[in-house]
């Protein structure tokens, strides 16, 4: 296969990556407007705290899909003379600004759970029930689009939550149906609006840790300096000692990597091959896409006086 024509077979494959991606989003965005109004309007007639905070999930989860979705499309522009590293941060971004959504949406949901604790009434349960279910199916048919597409970036992994956070509180619901069908105790739909707020705030939680990680430049989890200078040390025999070590996430996936190597006495023509080498161990073995090394001559031991010029 010529260079050509392996590089126009890259570009059709990256277009049908994003455009797969995509199309996992848009059935996301599609499901979840879907259940919003199903069950926005199934909690008013019920009378369901739990359906209504799941609607209001649904309100969230529906503006930050599409955020993600507008922030992906946005991250794969190429970079430009201003923005060298492209527009990638814009989806960790959007990840950060959906956490904080849900952090929001939970001190409501604690708060009218609080005044239905103080005031109980008794919700409309067999309608409650079948909105419940409804919505359970739904979600399993989005978990079952973006299946392992959660792995892919922040904003597929945000979709992930979003998806799995709805499904269990489908189930939450479904639950809480028959407790209330069985006992009739009134006090049980906004103890599970609760529980659906902690699920939430956990998932927020761990959304922001991540996306705030990449922000602060912080390295991947489990890639270390050390890590990366016995790799190169151990792989090219020439590199005496690696330092000046300096390793970041610019996006989720993208990995960069500057350090000085310092090699043992070669010809200058001879850098670019361990440069090459350096540069394979790395993506190989840590998936870091982009590597940025200076060169520098092993260190000479200064002399101790001056030379005696009779020797």
């Amino acid at each position: 296969m010529s260079l050509e024509h392996q590089h126009h077979h890259e570009e059709r494959a990256h277009a049908h990556l994003k455009s797969h991606r995509h199309g996992k989003m848009m059935w996301a965005i599609g499901i979840t407007g879907s259940i919003l109004v199903l069950e926005a309007v199934g909690g008013v007639v019920s009378g369901s705290l739990a359906l209504l905070t799941d609607a209001g999930h649904m309100l969230t989860d529906l503006a930050a899909l599409l955020i993600s979705l507008a922030a992906m499309i946005m991250a794969e522009r190429p970079a430009s003379t201003r923005h060298t590293y492209g527009l990638v941060r814009l989806e960790v971004l959007a990840a950060l600004g959906n956490s904080i959504t849900f952090f929001l949406m939970v001190v409501g949901v604690a708060w009218e759970a609080l005044h239905r604790f103080l005031h109980p009434s008794l919700p409309e349960w067999k309608t409650m029930g079948v909105i419940a279910l409804t919505g359970l199916l739904a979600n399993a048919l989005s978990a079952w689009f973006l299946h392992g597409a959660h792995e892919e970036d922040l904003n597929m992994q945000s979709a992930w939550v979003h998806v799995m956070g709805d499904l269990a509180s489908s189930v939450g619901v479904l639950a809480g149906v028959g407790i209330i069908a069985w006992t009739g105790w009134a006090w049980v739909d906004p103890l599970l609006s609760l529980g659906i707020a902690l699920l939430i705030a956990l998932s927020a939680l761990k959304l922001f840790r991540k996306a705030l990680h990449i922000l602060l430049e912080s390295a991947p989890h489990g890639l270390t300096a050390d890590l990366v200078r016995d790799a190169l040390r151990e792989g090219v025999p020439q590199i005496r000692e690696v330092h000046h070590i300096h390793i970041w996430e610019v996006g989720s996936g993208e990995t960069h990597l500057t350090a000085h190597l310092v090699l043992e006495d070669r010809p200058i023509s001879e850098g670019v091959g361990i440069i090459q080498r350096a540069s394979g161990i790395l993506k190989e073995k840590f998936s870091i896409t982009h590597s940025t090394f200076q060169l520098e001559p092993p260190t000479r031991m200064p002399l101790q006086g001056p030379m005696d010029p009779r020797t």
